[in-house]
């Protein structure tokens, strides 16, 4: 049904305006208040059509709240202090990471938490699953207090939507979303300078003829957004993504009950995403003032904070499910064959000097 609500909406504004932009279409198929994917209640788990590192272990969480603890205590333990989640799904990691918080850093445990969603069926999961804390919600960061902030994204920017330009062996060209009897992604004008260097274009050479590269402009706005406020008021944020450190290439997917699926044509009906272009954020952070740290491999960054010594402190001698359950949730978030080098991590800080646990590279 949403996904023939989709192919409606796109066909009026294709007729009014022609071929839409990706990051558009992207947009409408999943925040459309009539028929976007993430208003959909069961979206999220084995009964949804994906599962986030989150919900494979509890041990994520754990160590992203004890990751943020350190940076806290480092940044002279803030009283004011805000932690936020951008993208919090069904609540999980934020649960997590405040059951650590509450062992290790009482204090910091206490600090309201503001998170950043728009599905107003995510925000009652939400908020059954994270009751026992003061939480606030928005619609997006510009409303989040001025103070020092601790925040996590896990797979938040690889959702906000991406454009695409094609070389045509002269020119890079818009590659846009049309409609004629089906979906079909055509070649539109030639980009300006703004948009040249929008897309970084100008660091190219020498490429092929059918060359695609990406932008997603809302991800600019936002680490643009975060990295002024980290500047002012302080604080940290971490990024875990689907990440590359280019912009070439057609990264644009879709998932729909736990496997591929065409995103066009599944559109309201499938999480659509991309893969996130780690030095555009880097080179937005920095031209904002802040500092940005990595990416590094969510396998080595998790390794380097210790989840293998996590697990053997969970690990119980007299059950044997739960270990075997337990040591394969590891090899799942770390093992370059699962999610331990599609994931990327990167930090947003103030500027300094040196590296924190999880971003050293020896």
């Amino acid at each position: 049904m949403s996904s023939e609500k989709f192919r409606e909406w796109a066909k009026n504004e294709i007729s009014k305006s022609g071929p839409l932009r990706l990051s558009d279409a992207i947009t409408a198929a999943l925040i459309h208040p009539d028929f976007g994917y993430y208003h959909l209640k069961e979206i999220i788990g084995s009964e949804g059509d994906f599962i986030t590192a989150p919900e494979v272990s509890q041990m994520f969480g754990e160590l992203v709240g004890a990751f943020l603890a350190y940076i806290w205590v480092q940044s002279d333990r803030p009283a004011n202090s805000l932690l936020c989640e951008f993208g919090p799904g069904r609540g999980t990691l934020s649960a997590d990471i405040n059951s650590a918080l509450a062992q290790i850093s009482p204090q910091f445990s206490r600090s309201p938490l503001h998170l950043i969603e728009t599905s107003t069926s995510l925000r009652e999961i939400q908020e059954t699953s994270l009751r026992r804390q003061t939480v606030f919600w928005h619609d997006d960061f510009k409303k989040i207090p001025n103070q020092p902030l601790f925040a996590v994204a896990n797979e938040f920017f690889d959702a906000l939507g991406v454009n695409q330009a094609i070389f045509d062996g002269e020119n890079w060209r818009h590659r846009l979303l049309d409609f004629d009897m089906h979906f079909e992604l055509v070649t539109g004008p030639i980009l300006n300078k703004a948009e040249l260097k929008a897309f970084n274009a100008f660091s190219l050479k020498n490429q092929d003829k059918g060359t695609i590269i990406e932008y997603s402009p809302k991800t600019v706005q936002i680490s643009a957004e975060i990295a002024l406020h980290i500047k002012q008021f302080g604080g940290a944020f971490l990024i875990v993504d689907y990440g590359k450190t280019n912009q070439i290439g057609d990264t644009i997917q879709a998932v729909s009950n736990h496997k591929p699926a065409e995103p066009w044509s599944n559109a309201g009906n499938a999480d659509i995403s991309h893969w996130v272009d780690f030095e555009c954020i880097k080179r937005t952070v920095e031209n904002a003032g802040a500092r940005f740290i990595g990416p590094i491999s969510q396998s080595k960054f998790f390794t380097q904070i210790g989840i293998k010594q996590r697990a053997q402190m969970l690990a119980n001698s007299e059950s044997p499910e739960i270990n075997r359950a337990l040591f394969a949730a590891v090899d799942r978030l770390i093992s370059p064959t699962h999610m331990g080098n599609l994931f990327q991590v990167g930090l947003i800080i103030p500027v300094g000097e040196g590296l924190p646990p999880g971003f050293q590279t020896e």
